[in-house]
């Protein structure tokens, strides 16, 4: 059997786990592909010599290595391989790192919320410039009508977080019928937009597929609650950045977060960077290596849980293909 390859920077603690899981099984390497002494050619002879792979080679790479067996990403997000013009090996299973990320995203998106609804940017602003000044009308989350698109992990682990507001949460998937906790109610991406114009805080963080692109047009901007919060942690292309910066300068909604865009990263002359009304942050709500030791922790859960998995011919977890 060949080696299983680590492709991530994993802390010393959970190698030793990964190891562990791994004991009686394959050899582990770790090699980090973002070290300046490792080259692409040396992640290409370790791919070539591995059964199991852990982090997000390029298809390009795998495509040159008939040995990987399986594919174990870090990140929940699958579009570097599912929605590429390359297809995917066939062959070789994927599995994803959902499950991981809810914790972490859950707290960010609270965090900007609160953060809109309390002038916290425009305070920090008037600080920058020592300016003693009351911003004036707040907003509470206090029995808010809160609107999820995506009700996986985050979507859920955000509607846990909102029980704390006794908000009222509505959920958007594609599966209605399958129970899950914390949303007061589920419905369709179809069914959702006459739940628009309901909804104090619209959240996106649903997966990228072709029916969710730019799915908040101007239409759309424009059918949410007078005074609403628009916040997006999911895919950049879920919201028309454009016409979310005429609406936000339109004063019809209280403001907007956004955690992706589209342009990623968001080009320096895009008039969002100087809307007052729009929180920007770079993709930092789930970031994996370095930022949490919980995030870590969890993803390094999931490595050894798939690791058993795959040694012992068992149904792998959050598998993709």
């Amino acid at each position: 059997m060949g080696t299983i390859l680590i492709l991530e920077p994993f802390k010393e603690r959970h190698l030793e786990r990964i190891r562990s899981a791994a004991l009686g099984g394959p050899e582990v390497v770790a090699v980090n592909p973002n070290s300046p002494e490792v080259s692409e050619e040396i992640v290409l002879n370790e791919l070539q010599r591995a059964d199991m792979v852990v982090g997000e080679p390029s298809i390009e790479l795998l495509m040159k290595c008939p040995n990987i067996k399986f594919v174990q990403m870090t990140w929940a997000g699958t579009d570097i391989y599912t929605r590429r013009e390359i297809p995917f090996p066939s062959g070789i299973m994927l599995s994803n790192g959902s499950g991981t990320y809810g914790y972490t995203m859950s707290q960010f998106v609270i965090g900007m919320i609160l953060s809109l609804m309390l002038h916290f940017k425009t305070y920090h602003d008037n600080q920058n410039n020592r300016i003693w000044k009351r911003s004036g009308v707040i907003k509470s989350l206090d029995n808010a009508n809160v609107l999820i698109y995506g009700a996986g992990d985050i979507g859920t682990a955000i509607a846990e977080r909102l029980t704390g507001f006794n908000a009222h949460v509505t959920g958007v998937c594609r599966d209605t019928s399958k129970e899950r906790k914390f949303f007061d109610q589920l419905v369709t991406l179809e069914e959702s937009e006459a739940y628009i114009n309901e909804a104090d805080v619209v959240i996106g963080c649903i997966p990228n597929s072709a029916e969710t692109t730019d799915f908040f047009n101007a239409r759309r901007l424009n059918l949410m609650k007078k005074d609403s919060i628009l916040i997006n942690v999911g895919r950049g292309n879920f919201v028309d950045c454009l016409a979310l910066n005429d609406v936000l300068n339109s004063g019809h909604l209280w403001g907007a977060g956004l955690d992706v865009t589209n342009p990623e990263p968001l080009p320096e002359d895009h008039p969002l960077w100087s809307n007052p009304r729009c929180m920007i942050t770079p993709h930092a709500s789930g970031g994996t290596f370095g930022f949490l030791d919980e995030t870590e922790n969890r993803i390094c859960e999931i490595v050894c849980d798939n690791i058993r998995r795959f040694i012992g011919n068992q149904e792998i977890r959050n598998r993709i293909y």
